[in-house]
């Protein structure tokens, strides 16, 4: 696939009437406001909100209050697409509708993931990017008020409020954004105010995590169960895993946590979350999977994911010692590299 140039893109763009924006499973908040903030930049331009399928079948309802949420749908209503634009997705594996990409010849790819896989026929990929929607962002120059308060979402959303990938350019925005009339404050308390459901998970795998030290670095390992999850949770669709360890991280002051998380297909999803600057989580996760131990995998250095398949292991403490083990043998070589 080709990197795709301005005067390309609006010209795909332009000429196009019907749309269909897909992003990746289990959304969270970059994914639903980076594929709103499309919606909303199509509309600006002219394009009739029946020919734009924003195609998202299930979201968390902490993310309910983002403009535009009422035009999401659960399937596509054509046949054919003249453009699909997929965005914030670094593999097919995790692509909600990946046979809806074979219903249109051209498909365009937003992404800031390290490692980028959809067989897309252009893409503008920027991995220092810290959200998809920051990408789009600087991609389109619309202001559009809605447009402007999605990309927002998504930046603070992707950024855990800037305690994640702190860059000046996030900062640079998020600023250009609040001079636009963007109500930053409230978003932030939007996003920050978790649910009570949230909460208590939290607080459950706060109690049952253990600490696991390691070369140069202790890492609190935890999970949830399918027997910790309501019925209408069990697929994990409607779990918060970003909330649950974005507030775990405020409450037990490590450094790297492990948060596995059981779905109903007997799957163990992995979110893996680092504030040492040495370590790579895209790359723990990434070699994991190059070994057998994950079917999936991959992220950013320092927000990274994985999926272990219910064949791999016997028990939930196997999964800690394979991941904490490569981060040890990352960290070791590291320190070898350097001496």
């Amino acid at each position: 696939m080709d990197t795709i140039s301005n005067e390309n893109l609006s010209n795909l763009i332009t000429h196009a009437e019907t749309y269909a924006i897909l992003t990746h499973k289990r959304p969270d908040g970059d994914a639903i406001a980076s594929s709103l903030a499309i919606f909303w930049y199509l509309i600006d331009i002219g394009k009739k909100t029946s020919n734009i399928d924003v195609i998202i079948p299930e979201f968390m309802e902490d993310f309910s209050f983002i403009q535009g949420i009422e035009h999401l749908k659960k399937h596509p209503t054509k046949d054919n697409y003249d453009l699909i634009i997929v965005v914030d997705c670094a593999s097919s594996t995790l692509l909600e509708g990946l046979d809806i990409l074979q219903r249109s010849k051209t498909v365009v790819c937003f992404d800031h993931h390290e490692e980028t896989s959809i067989n897309s026929t252009y893409e503008r990929i920027d991995t220092s990017s810290p959200s998809c929607t920051c990408l789009i962002y600087e991609t389109f120059h619309c202001k559009n008020e809605n447009f402007l308060n999605c990309i927002a979402i998504g930046l603070i959303s992707d950024t855990g409020n800037f305690t994640l990938n702190t860059a000046q350019r996030g900062t640079d925005i998020l600023m250009e954004l609040a001079c636009a009339g963007v109500d930053i404050d409230n978003i932030t308390a939007k996003l920050s105010s978790q649910s009570d459901r949230t909460m208590d998970l939290v607080h459950l795998v706060k109690s049952r995590g253990y600490i696991v030290p390691t070369y140069e670095e202790e890492i609190f390992c935890t999970y949830l169960s399918q027997d910790d999850l309501l019925p209408s949770e069990k697929n994990l669709n409607t779990v918060n895993h970003k909330a649950i360890i974005a507030e775990l991280q405020k409450l037990v002051k490590y450094s790297s946590l492990i948060l596995l998380i059981e779905n109903d297909c007997g799957e163990l999803k992995g979110s893996l979350r680092t504030s040492n600057s040495k370590l790579d989580l895209n790359e723990i996760c990434c070699r994991l999977v190059a070994k057998g131990k994950c079917t999936k995998g991959g992220g950013h250095s320092y927000s990274s994911g994985c999926t272990v398949p219910v064949t791999s292991y016997k028990n939930i403490n196997t999964i800690f010692v394979w991941i904490v083990l490569e981060i040890a043998n990352y960290l070791s070589e590291k320190y070898k590299k350097a001496l």
